[in-house]
């Protein structure tokens, strides 16, 4: 099990988006790489994770609106461009499905303000879940 807390606050330390136009230049930047990536993310609506879906890998980046957090999936892993190691955390991930990662909500709210969990603890387990229910938990 992977304590999500510990790696957001590695990515807060690293970068944090000031401005919406600083995310979407790193948006721009990661598209720059790759120009076969469809972005999911609904710009204006306020959702705070962005996705790069590759037509044979599908999701192989979710990105954060506000901190720079990369989830990258493993096996895209030599399409990933060693410039986001160095300005983003980027932490790979063999799936986006697996129930691997826990984490302290009251922390969460102590420690992570750009964060926001809207899920209830039925709906997503805070000591359970995988990074398909956080994109869902934080949307």
């Amino acid at each position: 099990m992977n304590d999500l807390l510990n790696v957001l606050k590695k990515a807060k330390n690293k970068c944090v988006f000031k401005k919406q136009e600083e995310f979407l230049k790193s948006l721009d930047e990661i598209r720059l790489f790759d120009t076969s990536l469809n972005l999911d993310w609904d710009n204006g609506a306020g959702e705070e994770w962005a996705r790069f879906k590759h037509e044979k890998h599908g999701i192989v980046y979710m990105v954060n609106s506000k901190i720079g957090i990369i989830f990258a999936r493993k096996n895209y892993l030599d399409k990933i461009p060693d410039i986001l190691f160095s300005k983003y955390e980027v932490f790979v991930t063999e799936t986006y499905d697996d129930d691997e990662w826990y984490i302290n909500l009251e922390e969460l709210k102590l420690e992570m303000s750009e964060i926001d969990w809207h899920a209830s603890e039925e709906a997503v387990s805070p000591d359970k879940f995988s990074l398909n229910d956080l994109y869902f938990a934080t949307i």
